[in-house]
């Protein structure tokens, strides 16, 4: 069973929207939570999705998953105070509501990252069946430097450096193991799944991600996004045509 994880939790305070939480913004007439769904929705390989929400915005999440028809989401949940909480709760949904843990393959994505694509989400599923996980990361093109104040102390070499995006796909048992491990250990706010796994000791694989793959987390990435969904439905027309 492959399940996708979308978290959703966030208020959007660096997008200066004061009206809506940055996951409920519309692009092309749709909420970007919605997008983002969808392309879960619209796989053949994901059998459910588990969405964990801002508990004040529950209702209208449940309202906008009816009216997109969006079947496949199986549980909403109430997200936490942190990123690491609300992965959490879902992916406790999940498990208490599965056969075999062992056996289901969750995909953790982020509600404002709507921009993957149904090969990356094949991909994820392949690569973690056969190694345990697969995380979607993308090349660094540009020069690391390393800076503490208004100096630059060093300066690394960018052929190795990628940037770890979403998804990341694990088998549910393990990574849900490892959530109970860092609660237990008293970290309760964890920047991202394979961090988590990372700092545990494990082998991860990295799956290679289109550079589009952006979180909307700024005012200046929803525009970015919203272009890059004008240039996909322009496609589309011209092969229509």
């Amino acid at each position: 069973m492959n399940v996708a994880v979308v978290f959703a939790g966030g208020i959007g305070s660096r997008m200066n929207s004061r009206a809506l939480p940055k996951q409920f913004l519309e692009i092309h007439g749709k909420p970007i939570l919605v997008h983002t769904l969808e392309k879960f929705e619209n796989h053949p390989e994901i059998e459910a999705i588990a969405l964990a929400i801002l508990p004040e915005w529950r209702e209208h999440a449940e309202r906008i998953v009816r009216r997109h028809e969006l079947t496949k989401v199986r549980w909403i949940v109430n997200g936490g105070s942190t990123g690491q909480e609300s992965r959490h709760r879902a992916l406790r949904a999940v498990a208490a509501d599965v056969e075999d843990p062992s056996d289901v393959v969750v995909l953790v994505h982020d509600g404002v990252r709507p921009l993957i694509t149904a090969e990356l989400l094949s991909e994820n599923i392949a690569v973690a069946r056969e190694h345990g996980n697969a995380i979607t990361c993308t090349k660094f093109n540009e020069t690391v430097a390393v800076s503490a104040d208004d100096t630059i102390s060093d300066v690394i070499p960018r052929e190795h450096i990628y940037a770890a995006q979403a998804p990341q796909t694990f088998h549910l048992d393990e990574i849900l193991s490892l959530y109970d491990d860092a609660v237990a250990q008293g970290e309760h706010d964890s920047i991202d799944s394979c961090t988590l796994m990372q700092s545990h000791g494990r082998t991860l694989y990295r799956v290679d991600g289109p550079r589009s793959n952006i979180k909307i987390t700024t005012a200046e990435d929803f525009y970015v996004c919203r272009t890059y969904f004008d240039l996909l439905e322009t496609q589309q027309i011209v092969g229509l045509g």
